[in-house]
């Protein structure tokens, strides 16, 4: 059984060039390198929150991050899976709050979600 990854809509958005700046198109060489070569060993997900985001913007580049999404499992969203992610969100991505949270997930027999970059779930470091 394959690590299940929910894909946030940035990670798409940086497959596709951005423009000029440094920063930004080093996201874009990443994430490509990530989507070629990570994202088979997951069972990668979306939610329609994420489609909806990747369907918006300009026709031709929403079309391709639309595309690139096709076939990922597709979550249901209601109102406590929103609160349970805004919680997350809210206090794994503090480091001083996210490990009495894992600790006690730990207690209760219950895996912590992270969040973290497409580089920081690659096999090999970056050069």
């Amino acid at each position: 059984m394959k690590p299940t990854v929910y894909i946030d809509s940035t990670v798409p958005s940086y497959w596709l060039e951005q423009g000029p700046d440094p920063i930004v198109q080093a996201r874009h060489l990443v994430t490509r390198r990530w989507w070629a070569e990570e994202v088979p060993r997951f069972e990668p997900f979306i939610s329609q929150v994420v489609l909806d985001e990747l369907g918006g913007g300009q026709p031709e580049r929403a079309a391709r991050r639309v595309k690139l999404v096709e076939g990922f499992g597709l979550l249901d969203v209601d109102e406590e899976v929103e609160e349970a992610a805004m919680f997350y969100v809210e206090n794994l991505a503090n480091a001083s709050k996210r490990t009495p949270i894992e600790a006690l997930n730990r207690r209760l027999h219950l895996a912590s979600p992270v969040i973290c970059s497409p580089e920081e779930l690659m096999l090999e470091p970056l050069e």
